[in-house]
């Protein structure tokens, strides 16, 4: 039998996922291979039917380049030597969205006619102009920011005793470019400011003066990194399409090099990552949308075959490869930062594509569904917004400046959201005084103001749920009022920008932090805090087995919902954790979150042999300890949080304050990270089996944990019975 197995945490999935309804139609067939060259010959077969299809010597992904019918399908691999796959199903039906992408032929003509063709046709800009007053007057406040061409230097931190600018190289290019270069750009491509658009082009002749490779470069090894050459990779294009009715021959004759070189680099970056098998690489993933935009400025002026061949590529990711860590829930993996990014990289590719055809990328669940994941984890006014590295940063971020996206719903909401997101939506938007990064969204298309002015917006009915949880991401969220409860049991693995952290919770009141992750990236990928703390299990709301923590960049790291439940007044969720920790039988963590009271959480742990517990928690509050717990408090809170091992009062709890060393910074840049964070720890002794019960509430609940391992919560409507398995109510 052939395996199918992931081998690494950026590895592809098996897609379309067995026993489910497939993505689009047709889906894009995806498998992990052993080797990326290794050939296959797929089967495809509509059951009950007679009709099937068969490929032979192909590769992952497989993308069909027509729709399926309605049914239920099933499929099976075959390798070289004549292994067989087991059979896998999945269903298509009127709900699932057609998703035939045109061809880089197929576009490349739709652009034959057009000068201009990248996101706004020449007959767009009036319309496009008279709906941006609010857009037009950030960018003029955003220009008057704008660097002068003589000021701008290419980065110094491969010289020696300089490597610590590498920090500024990132703010410097993203205020350079991101921001000045493309607010000047748009002023001139959509109002036709003649000045605006003569310093942009004074920009991009002084940007093409840099070497795209050194600190610019996009290929490995990237020993001064490659965020540079990431955001030439992501403005240079755009620039050098709209700005060309400016340009002399000679001048585009100069930058038009760059523009190729760049391109390649894109390229080479790609197929040396192997990405179209392991796509879970935070930075390469960005590239294929600026790759798609690269082939369509430059078809006409450079090789068309070679033009064709990158966008086809591009087409291909977006077609079934992405988005990788975005699901039909529109959950994304890497935490609410980096979602609020990831899903805006690809926009101007997007809005490109959509522009020229009758085809969208937005059509993908994942896509039409983020606005309900940005809405509970991104757009909020929390002071972190966990989890993974970045959690700590705001909109308004002094250390991430944009990434953190000043509105994460624009372009979204507006498509596919209810009026509570729109009104979001617009609340972020009226609140943005400069723009930072995230630039080529601002300024609406003619096809995002066809859903701008739509009238008829689909009134979501509003949930009586109290809990959600966003499977593919891997996110538990339960609300009442302010009081929010937020966990991770994913399945993606610990690695990269994930946190050694499943089975995390956050439970937030009023937008404070009483029980938060902790730690910061620093400014340095690696450093000591951000590696030895941040990622770590120690820094987290979970327990250390004799001082060691979760499994760390371990694709089989995966945490399972087990399942989760409500009623009156209170919530209830089991999460299994058993593959996430070394040497761990079982582990299943159970959360109650109760209104108006607080919080309880209930760890089972069964170990092969007697090992120590250090049962951890940290808080953004000020903690004090008592004589069994510690108390959390604010002046900003009415009432203070009692935080208490209730099933072993005997065991005294440690407090720490902020940490053991500096987080590491340079450049002279601020943090939004702050060390103002309480630990606390129990140190429960060594046993085979730990049945930890801890509650931190705000008002006083009568628990009680019994011999049969059943935990009874009095509330005011009746006993709620929770058992290894279940959760019950039952009446007084």
């Amino acid at each position: 039998m052939l395996k199918l197995q992931r081998h690494h945490d950026f590895q592809l999935f098996l897609s379309p996922e067995n026993n489910q309804l497939a993505l689009t139609n047709p889906p894009s067939f995806n498998w992990p291979q052993p080797q990326s060259e290794l050939l296959y010959r797929v089967e495809l077969q509509l059951c009950n039917t007679d009709q099937k299809w068969s490929w032979d010597t192909v590769q992952s992904p497989l993308q069909l380049s027509f729709t399926l019918p309605f049914g239920e399908y099933r499929w099976q691999l075959t390798d070289a030597d004549g292994g067989c796959s087991e059979w896998f199903t999945f269903i298509i039906d009127q709900s699932v969205a057609d998703y035939v992408a045109p061809t880089a032929k197929d576009l490349f003509a739709l652009c034959q006619d057009r000068q201009q063709f990248m996101m706004y046709f020449d007959e767009d800009i009036n319309t496009v102009k008279a709906a941006s007053e609010k857009a037009y007057s950030t960018l003029k406040a955003t220009s008057i920011l704008a660097v002068k061409s003589e000021d701008i230097s290419y980065p110094l931190h491969y010289k020696r005793g300089a490597e610590a600018g590498k920090r500024t190289a990132i703010v410097n290019v993203r205020e350079w470019l991101d921001r000045d270069l493309m607010a000047l750009t748009l002023l001139y491509k959509i109002w036709q400011e003649q000045d605006s658009g003569e310093r942009a082009v004074e920009l991009l002749l002084s940007f093409a003066q840099w070497s795209p490779e050194g600190p610019a470069t996009l290929v490995r090894p990237l020993t001064w990194g490659d965020e540079v050459g990431l955001s030439l990779a992501r403005n240079l294009f755009l620039a050098y399409h709209w700005l060309s009715p400016l340009m002399s021959e000679p001048e585009k004759n100069f930058i038009r090099p760059m523009l190729i070189r760049i391109a390649y680099q894109m390229e080479e970056r790609l197929q040396g990552d192997e990405f179209h098998q392991f796509p879970g690489h935070s930075h390469t993933s960005r590239l294929p949308g600026y790759l798609g935009v690269a082939a369509l400025v430059l078809h006409k002026e450079f090789d068309q075959s070679v033009c064709e061949r990158w966008l086809n590529y591009s087409l291909m990711v977006y077609r079934g490869i992405f988005p990788f860590y975005g699901g039909a829930d529109g959950s994304w993996a890497e935490g609410p930062f980096y979602s609020s990014s990831y899903s805006k990289w690809h926009h101007a590719f997007f809005l490109s594509v959509e522009r020229l055809s009758d085809f969208s990328f937005y059509e993908h669940p994942f896509y039409k569904n983020y606005c309900d994941f940005a809405m509970d984890f991104v757009a909020t006014d929390q002071a972190i917004h966990p989890f993974g590295d970045g959690f700590w940063c705001q909109r308004e971020s002094v250390e991430w400046p944009g990434f953190f996206a000043q509105n994460p719903l624009r372009i979204y909401a507006q498509r596919f959201g209810d009026q509570q997101a729109i009104e979001a939506s617009e609340k972020l938007e009226s609140q943005i005084e400069c723009y930072a990064l995230h630039l080529l969204d601002v300024v609406p298309t003619v096809k995002q103001l066809a859903f701008i002015n739509n009238e008829s917006v689909d009134v979501k009915q509003e949930s009586a749920a109290i809990g959600k949880f966003y499977g593919h991401g891997g996110f538990g969220i339960a609300k009442f009022g302010q009081t929010h409860l937020s966990f991770r049991a994913s399945p993606f693995g610990n690695s990269s920008h994930r946190h050694a952290d499943q089975g995390n919770l956050a439970l937030m009141d009023n937008g404070l932090g009483v029980l938060t992750p902790t730690g910061s990236y620093g400014y340095c990928f690696g450093s000591t805090h951000h590696s030895e703390w941040t990622q770590t299990t120690q820094a987290h709301n979970l327990p250390l087995i004799g001082g060691i923590g979760q499994l760390l960049d371990d694709e089989s790291a995966t945490a399972t919902l087990l399942y989760q439940s409500e009623g009156n007044g209170w919530y209830c969720s089991k999460v299994d954790l058993s593959l996430t920790y070394p040497n761990v039988t079982s582990f299943i963590r159970t959360f109650i979150l109760l209104e108006g009271k607080g919080l309880v959480i209930w760890d089972s742990v069964t170990l092969p042999e007697a090992n120590s517990l250090q049962w951890r928690l940290h808080s953004h509050l000020e903690a004090t300890l008592t004589s069994n717990g510690v108390q959390l408090q604010s002046e900003q809170l009415d009432d203070a949080y009692q935080c208490v091992i209730a099933s072993d009062q005997n065991v005294r709890a440690t407090l720490e304050f902020g940490y053991q060393e500096a987080i590491p910074v340079s450049g002279g840049i601020e943090s939004d990270a702050t060390t103002d964070i309480y630990h606390v720890e129990w140190d429960l002794p060594a046993a085979t089996t730990h049945e930890v019960v801890m509650s931190c509430l705000k008002s006083p609940v009568e628990l009680l944990f019994d011999q049969s391992n059943t935990l009874t919560i009095t509330l005011k409507d009746g006993l709620l019975v929770v058992d290894p398995l279940t959760v019950k109510m039952k009446s007084y």
